[in-house]
């Protein structure tokens, strides 16, 4: 199984087209897309929670609360 890890920080306003991409690729082995959602105060979370919905246990979403961009890459891994 291979994770992409996507780090994001109020950016619900292009989380939606960057997952479509990411769902969209075929690839002979399985993937998840980790969103790690780095304390943003947009709507990050329900754009990831409806890919949730579509596309089960390929989307995930997990919250840290610490900034840091380097945080966020280490709580995704």
């Amino acid at each position: 199984m291979y994770s992409i890890v996507v780090a994001t920080l109020n950016r619900a306003h292009t989380l939606d087209e960057t997952l479509r991409s990411l769902l969209a690729q075929e690839a002979e082995v399985p993937y998840e897309v980790v969103v790690v959602d780095n304390n943003s105060s947009d709507s990050t979370r329900s754009v990831v929670q409806a890919f949730e919905e579509t596309a089960p246990h390929k989307v995930r979403y997990v919250f840290e609360g610490q900034q840091g961009v380097s945080v966020v890459r280490n709580t995704g891994i």
